[in-house]
């Protein structure tokens, strides 16, 4: 598993990954330490806090 980053993301935030080397939804993972959405665009990941009072931690890798 590589990371690919690894963000704090206030309230109402969001963290882009860059699509790269053909990477899919199917192909990353994600861990916080609250709830989250995913949102796939055509150039990127969009992992948006879903939280509404606090700031959250996530670790996005890939998978094996």
């Amino acid at each position: 598993m590589a990371v690919l980053k690894e963000a704090n993301i206030p309230i109402g935030r969001s963290v882009f990954i860059p699509k790269k080397d053909g990477l899919t939804l199917a192909d990353i993972e994600v861990e916080a330490n609250g709830q989250y959405q995913i949102v796939e665009r055509p150039e990127c990941f969009v992992i948006k806090n879903a939280e509404c009072c606090r700031s959250i931690l996530a670790t996005v890798k890939t998978k094996d």
